[in-house]
């Protein structure tokens, strides 16, 4: 069993969990920059080390037995540069959506990146899309490897869509510009007059919070709206089950932040929600227009409340793009099968060595 030293941005209940403690054949040390960084506190055990406490890489490594160094973020991947040099461990990273971009300004992190590109061994961007902006960065093609997140399907079981009268709309992710809420909640506010049983419930936190609430009581949406912060993902799961529609109205954040493919789309369309999105990043590689979901042009507001409008009429529709969608989660984005990927990557590279 082969041992790989993963590097994440924190250490809180993500998908980077199996991603780094759950690939089939390999151990693991799950590395963390600094102790305030250890979120979630149930996750710390004995595999547990942080990174500046770390004084002898190369000790460490022979220590621990260790064959592979994986960076969970592009940022993550230059930090572990000056420990691939001295331990001359090959070194995958993977990319994540704003670790494609010049997001936020950050000086110098295009020439970092093509640095980067050059010391790396491989390069896991989550979609397609995000492995063409490496591309156009200068990554090479050999290099890059599609790894997209996967959704542990026993947890996701697949329901039919609820043919009730209820009308309960959700939309989750952090608080932040590139998810859409603020988006959602005005497409929203042009369609519950005519369906005045309708409810839009967000959760997510962050910081947008403050601009989520303000634009909450400007549209006057009253009880009409609850915004759900701090939940585990067993609750958010659960509030998806009772959920009617899922909407993620993703888009290119104002500094130029973008997505990969939001795991909570996967998430929608395994346990069985009919889902609305925008043709944002690698959304319309697990969605395709009609088939399995609906696809609108993204921050368009009027394109979005339309979509909401055609859904709620054409609920007979509902099962059939759910249906699809279970199918697409199943053969594409499942957990296990995307696990077994990672670790084929792994022993490709590592014969390679």
């Amino acid at each position: 069993m082969g041992k790989v030293i993963h590097l994440n941005l924190r250490v809180d209940p993500t998908q980077y969990i199996p991603q780094i403690r759950n690939v089939p054949r390999y151990d693991y040390i799950h590395l963390v920059r600094q102790p305030k960084y250890m979120v979630d506190l149930s996750l710390l055990n004995d595999k547990v080390h942080y990174l500046n406490e770390i004084l002898s890489p190369q000790t460490f490594v022979k220590e621990q037995g260790v064959s592979l160094l994986h960076a969970h973020h592009g940022q993550l991947g230059l930090l572990l540069i000056p420990f691939k040099k001295e331990t001359n461990l090959p070194l995958v990273t993977s990319i994540r959506g704003v670790d494609a971009t010049l997001a936020d300004n950050r000086i110098g992190y295009y020439e970092n990146m093509k640095m980067l590109f050059e010391e790396g061994e491989q390069f896991f961007p989550v979609c397609n899309y995000l492995a063409e902006r490496i591309r156009a960065w200068g990554c090479p093609s050999e290099k890059i490897k599609v790894l997209y997140g996967g959704v542990d399907l026993s947890q996701y079981t697949y329901r039919p869509p609820n043919n009730s009268d209820s009308l309960n709309i959700i939309s989750a992710g952090r608080l932040v510009e590139k998810k859409g809420h603020h988006v959602v909640m005005k497409a929203f506010d042009k369609i519950r007059k005519d369906y005045p049983h309708a409810s839009l419930t967000v959760i997510g936190s962050g910081r947008e919070e403050e601009y989520i609430k303000s634009l909450a009581s400007q549209l006057t949406l009253g009880d009409s709206f609850k915004l759900i912060q701090h939940v585990s993902k067993d609750k958010v799961r659960e509030y998806m089950s009772n959920a009617d529609l899922f909407c993620a109205a993703s888009l290119e954040s104002s500094d130029g932040n973008v997505e990969g493919i939001p795991n909570t789309i996967k998430e929608a369309m395994a346990i069985g929600l009919p889902v609305i999105s925008t043709t944002h990043a690698g959304i319309p590689e697990i969605i395709t227009h009609e088939q399995d979901g609906i696809l609108v042009q993204e921050n368009n507001v009027e394109e979005l409340e339309q979509a909401l409008r055609n859904m709620i009429e054409n609920r007979e529709k509902w099962e059939t793009y759910t249906s699809a969608a279970r199918k697409v989660v199943e053969e594409r984005f499942d957990q296990e099968a995307q696990l077994l990927e990672q670790a084929k990557y792994y022993d490709e590279l590592l014969k390679g060595k």
